[in-house]
């Protein structure tokens, strides 16, 4: 039985590495250790900072019928050292208000969503023979707008023209079409024609 499951483990992890990203995509052991120790250090940081400001207040309060100068830097020391242990937990809360406070300024309207539809900046870059940058633009353009018909022909010929990748212009036509989009004759022959060595 042993055995067996040996070959079963030895396989699945022979096939783990043939698979690129496999083990990204679930957690290692030591992961899930570091993350059981990183809790268990947080509930410890709070019992002991809450331990020890009930020490302050004992000692601070309770023991200062007549006033003891030990007992209050006892209380003293406790209520710095639960500071310490709390300091974390207590700054994260202090800053949360103001945090909320400059996103209400800075993006009134929640997150910022997509980009406004700008297609003069990959122009630009095709005026001056920036292909590269000009072909990035539009592929940027065509993830938030998939319907921009300039961006689906003019990354077209850029694919087949300059770039000499028709099957890149090919798999773009393909995309537009599946979306139903009615491009320009000329950039869906660009695309369609071989390539003549």
């Amino acid at each position: 039985m042993k055995q067996a499951h040996r070959a079963v483990r030895g396989n699945s992890e022979r096939n783990r590495s043939r698979l690129p990203g496999l083990d990204a995509a679930r957690p290692s052991r030591e992961t899930g250790v570091t993350m059981m120790w990183e809790g268990v250090f947080n509930g410890l940081r709070w019992l002991a900072g809450a331990g020890l400001l009930g020490l302050a207040w004992h000692w601070g309060t309770r023991e200062q019928d007549p006033v003891n100068p030990a007992r209050l830097l006892l209380a003293t020391a406790s209520f710095l050292a639960a500071l310490l242990f709390l300091w974390k937990p207590i700054f994260h809360f202090a800053t949360r208000p103001l945090f909320a406070l400059i996103d209400a300024i800075f993006f009134p309207g929640g997150a910022p969503g997509k980009p406004s539809l700008n297609l003069k900046l990959p122009a630009h870059y095709l005026d001056e023979a920036r292909y590269e940058e000009a072909l990035a633009e539009y592929r940027k353009i065509l993830r938030h707008y998939p319907d921009e018909t300039e961006a689906y022909e003019k990354s077209i010929w850029i694919q087949a023209a300059v770039f000499k990748a028709p099957s890149a212009a090919r798999a773009l036509l393909k995309k537009a079409k599946r979306r139903g989009l009615v491009l320009d004759p000329a950039m869906v022959s660009l695309a369609e024609t071989p390539v003549r060595p």
